[in-house]
């Protein structure tokens, strides 16, 4: 039963990072790749990257693929689910869930699946960002003060004692304020936030581990130090940094949600924290779709990122 749930936990979490990193080929409203007069064209690729491509002549992509001939030589694969984040529809503004849109759509007629959808893009690529980044930076700090100690390692403590010193809410406020809200200086504010966990967990873990059996016999058949800390310690905490880099994604999921509930988060087309918003502003007239189901997603991911780092805990070395 244990080693079901693991696997299960596994799988969820790979489907939510394909569904981020693949969000414009799964929900979208212009084609996959599209036959026009025997030119091929591409324009869910060039959404993928931020350049949106005109329909053919005064045609939007869903007019043009509606009225399609099945007999003709034009041709167009549509996504899975055929609605854009931005795609309108006045006639469902702020409709409850349907079987056409199972998840309702939002205030101005935009589907409430595809905003999920392209919304977990956004915490993948933000929040997944801030983690890398931090990752390494905290790791190679971590490294650097638990081996090195003296200096280096007086030097790297009082570092993290600037840095955790700040109110994380009131940090990032403060940051985005002065850096901007574009989405590359977001994923530096997280990542000058989260480096911290990483770095006191390697330089701990690596306190510990300096005086084991296997690095003394190590150190007595002559490795080299940094090969002793790359090739036998370093893969030593790999749960540790594991557990760590769990728990900062789901930081910063929070963290993005929260700054763009508060209008402060990047312009992204679809943001979770921003759905909320639309929700709140909704709630009164009874559109409890608008903000239960941006909640939900917010929560899952939380929550599993938790789920995942109990699991990396438990787990032997």
């Amino acid at each position: 039963m244990k080693r079901w749930r693991s696997g299960w936990l596994r799988w969820a979490a790979v489907l939510f990072v394909t569904t981020g990193l693949l969000a414009p080929f799964l929900a979208n409203d212009v084609p996959l790749v599209a036959r026009i007069g025997g030119t091929w064209r591409f324009p869910a690729v060039a959404d993928c990257f931020g350049v949106p491509t005109a329909g053919p002549g005064d045609l939007s992509w869903k007019q043009w693929w509606s009225r399609l001939s099945p007999d003709g030589d034009d041709f167009a694969w549509m996504p899975p689910w055929p609605y854009g984040p931005q795609e309108t529809d006045p006639e469902r503004r702020a409709a409850p869930p349907s079987w056409s849109h199972p998840l309702g759509n939002d205030d101005t007629g935009r589907d409430v699946l595809a905003r999920i959808v392209h919304g977990a893009g956004t915490a993948v690529r933000i929040g997944g960002a801030a983690v890398l980044l931090a990752g390494a930076v905290g790791t190679l700090l971590g490294l650097l003060a638990g081996r090195r100690r003296g200096v280096v390692d007086f030097l790297v403590l009082r570092l993290l004692e600037v840095f955790l010193c700040f109110p994380s809410l009131l940090f990032v406020l403060f940051a985005t304020a002065f850096f901007g809200t574009s989405s590359g200086a977001l994923v530096l504010v997280l990542a000058s936030l989260l480096w911290t966990g990483f770095t006191r967990v390697v330089r701990g873990e690596l306190l510990s581990l300096r005086e084991r059996d296997f690095v003394l016999v190590a150190r007595g058949l002559g490795v080299g130090e940094w090969r002793l800390v790359l090739r036998h310690l370093l893969p030593q905490l790999r749960s540790q940094i594991g557990v760590t880099a769990a728990f900062a994604f789901a930081a910063a999921v929070i963290a993005e949600s929260t700054l763009t509930f508060l209008g402060l988060g990047p312009q992204a087309p679809s943001s979770w924290g921003a759905m909320l918003q639309q929700g709140k502003q909704m709630a009164p007239l009874g559109a409890w779709h608008l903000w239960l189901f941006p909640a939900l997603a917010i929560v899952l991911v939380v929550g599993g990122c938790h789920t995942i780092a109990d699991r990396l805990r438990n787990r032997p070395a």
